[in-house]
């Protein structure tokens, strides 16, 4: 059966699905490609986790003749009444605090910096999103790319807070702008079956971009060239790019069908498929190829009446779930471990519930919405028992459950959304959700600092959004089986679920 003969009529992107499950499969092409986006979308992660370990805690003694082992030490915000130009610190250069004297008075802007790092993660996202729908992947990639190249080799010449605050704000753009592109290239050159691999493979490159910022920054204990280290790495996704093909969904569906129909020639023949039909042609050489639907403006998209209810629901969600994930992430260094072995667990925990989450996402008891659900509301209930049981292993233990199901939702809520949407506003409408997100890291970094003196409310603010998440996720349909949509003529014409 020809990619083009099971309806009478097939839009570009339909051909493209139908190529892609029923000639191109899954081979050499999709292993490489995956790899290399998947490596790229989440090795940046090292960027959001190197700003925690520039801007970590240090001593301080009051500046006096006697040296500074000898003369009193100072500590905030105790000693606040002390001018600030007789505070020394102990280690100079080792991090932002002690350089920027980032005590009393200008304490705040720890974790403005960090919210700062998110909004401009915001922007990114819009502005790459956009170039990728219309644009296309690969430039959008990278221009994200040039965001991060500023931003990170700005911030080891930083020689105010203003100019290492803008190299956080730049960095934050391109994490955000290669990590979406990236993603959404990579689920578009797979066909139906193995999908799936988008739940595990990217979320281990994650890990392992917030392991490797422990050791880059033991190893390497001055923040300047700590962080210039670890753009080097956040940057190592660039050199696929040469050999990464366009995706051939955004080509069909940005009008240019032939050169979508060259890469499915190229992916089938890496695979050793065999070469597939060209498009629009029936087995009795009729044109049965429609063209591709009239454009409409993405605000009318998302307000049909076929998507408006999920996307207000996914947009609640990515504001928990990212509330919730960073924050933890962040308030690591309130755990009984040293600051490199705490992050380092918080990057290892999840990688079992990472692993767990295909299985979870295939089963037909479960699906997509079935870990999400279930995710959402282990993770909720787990970070409440943390805050009851004080401070001792049980408390640990429950904060590090929560943590790796909040995990899983990440990693589940990613391919979920992107198979809500069609492909004409996907890269757009995971940038929006992806903005809802930021918004959620963004007040992360000040619930963090409440759980400093109160632990208990900050645990209680990132669990309370995700079960509310939990519940209304049941309004969402269920996409485990089911192909890519394209248009949004795709879409089930009722309205979802109850709604």
């Amino acid at each position: 059966m020809d990619a083009s003969s099971r309806d009478d009529t097939l839009t570009p992107g339909g051909y493209v699905s139908r190529a892609i499950d029923e000639y191109v499969g899954c081979g050499r092409f999709q292993y490489f490609s995956i790899i290399a986006l998947c490596w790229a979308a989440n090795i940046i992660c090292v960027q959001t986790y190197a700003g925690m370990f520039a801007s970590h805690s240090q001593t301080w003694h009051l500046d006096c003749d006697r040296g500074i082992p000898k003369c009193p030490a100072l500590t905030h915000p105790t000693n606040c009444s002390v001018p600030l130009e007789r505070w020394r610190v102990d280690e100079p250069g080792a991090s932002i605090q002690g350089d920027f004297k980032l005590v009393c008075g200008n304490y705040s802007a720890l974790p403005s910096l960090a919210s700062l790092y998110f909004v401009g993660f915001a922007i990114g996202l819009v502005v790459v999103g956009d170039i990728s729908d219309t644009r296309g992947r690969r430039i959008a990639f990278l221009v994200g790319q040039l965001f991060l190249a500023v931003g990170g080799f700005m911030a080891p010449l930083a020689p105010n807070l203003r100019w290492y605050a803008v190299s956080r704000f730049l960095i934050g753009a391109g994490v955000a702008g290669v990590g979406l592109v990236a993603f959404v290239w990579a689920t578009e050159f797979l066909d139906t079956s193995s999908r799936g691999v988008m739940v595990w493979l990217p979320n281990i490159a994650f890990s392992i971009g917030q392991l490797l910022a422990s050791p880059l920054a033991y190893y390497i204990p001055r923040w300047r060239p700590f962080v210039f280290a670890a753009n080097v790495v956040a940057m190592s996704g660039i050199v696929f790019w040469g050999a990464l093909t366009e995706s051939p969904r955004w080509l069909a569906v940005a009008g240019r069908a032939n050169e979508a129909y060259q890469v499915l020639g190229i992916m089938a023949a890496t695979n050793g498929r065999m070469p597939l039909p060209p498009p629009g042609k029936h087995a009795d050489g009729d044109d049965r190829l429609a063209p591709a639907p009239s454009e409409s403006s993405f605000l009318d998209d998302i307000c049909d009446r076929r998507l408006r209810v999920r996307f207000a629901v996914l947009c609640f969600n990515w504001f928990s779930i990212s509330l919730a994930f960073y924050g933890v992430s962040m308030y690591s260094p309130n755990l009984p471990f040293d600051m490199y072995m705490a992050n380092a667990l918080t990057a290892l925990v999840p990688i079992p519930f990472y692993m767990v989450a295909p299985v979870l996402i295939s089963a037909t008891w479960c699906g997509r919405r079935g870990a999400i659900v279930g995710s959402f509301i282990v993770g909720g209930v787990c970070l409440l028992l943390s805050a009851q049981l004080g401070s001792g292993p049980a408390s640990v233990a429950a904060y590090f459950a929560g943590n790796g199901a909040l995990s899983l939702v990440f990693a589940v809520l990613y391919i979920w959304t992107s198979e809500l949407y069609p492909t004409t506003i996907r890269a757009r409408s995971m940038s929006v959700h992806s903005v809802c997100a930021r918004l959620g890291a963004i007040f992360s970094p000040f619930v963090v600092h409440i759980g400093r003196s109160n632990s208990t409310l900050a645990l209680v603010i990132f669990a309370t959004p995700c079960l509310i998440s939990g519940a209304l996720d049941l309004l969402l349909p269920e996409t485990n089986g089911k192909e890519m949509l394209n248009t949004i003529s795709d879409v089930d014409p009722a309205p979802d679920k109850h709604l």
